[in-house]
């Protein structure tokens, strides 16, 4: 499944840009994301949890992420695959974000998600799923502004 979305954030494109690239500094910003650390000495590779609830399921995936192309300032790509015991439920997300400056102060981020979840989980339709993914994005959206308008040293 392939969700594309916009939304902007109001703050300079090198800021976002750098936040992106602090992947468990932007991690945090994702609902259910939790233990983010690196999984290699280049800062490529991270290891951590999201737990997400879909329909009436819940899953708690072991998550590993791989930032698999990086063109400063302007796009970020990665790779997210998962995997839930509980429901024997498996996912992979390749992620492709683009930035462009729409002024001093703001930044325009374009992202396409091309989405597969396997198991009890993908059993649901793409509409439930697609919402789900949706609210995840409006609630990264408000916690990415509130932390770029705080510096990361503080």
């Amino acid at each position: 499944m392939i969700i594309d979305e916009r939304f902007a954030i109001a703050a300079p494109i090198e800021d976002v840009w750098a936040f992106f690239l602090d992947v468990p500094r932007a991690a945090a910003c994702m609902p259910g994301v939790a233990d983010i650390a690196p999984a290699d000495d280049q800062g490529r590779t991270y290891r951590g949890r999201i737990q997400v609830k879909v329909g009436p399921l819940k899953a708690g995936f072991a998550m590993d992420v791989e930032l698999t192309d990086t063109q400063p300032p302007e796009r970020l790509a990665l790779v997210a695959r998962g995997t839930d015991r509980g429901t024997s439920s498996m996912v992979q997300a390749t992620v492709t974000l683009r930035l462009t400056s729409s002024g001093d102060d703001a930044t325009d981020v374009a992202y396409q998600m091309d989405l597969a979840i396997r198991g009890p989980l993908g059993r649901f339709g793409q509409t439930v799923i697609r919402d789900t993914a949706r609210k995840m994005s409006d609630q990264f959206v408000a916690c990415a502004e509130r932390a770029l308008a705080t510096p990361s040293n503080a």
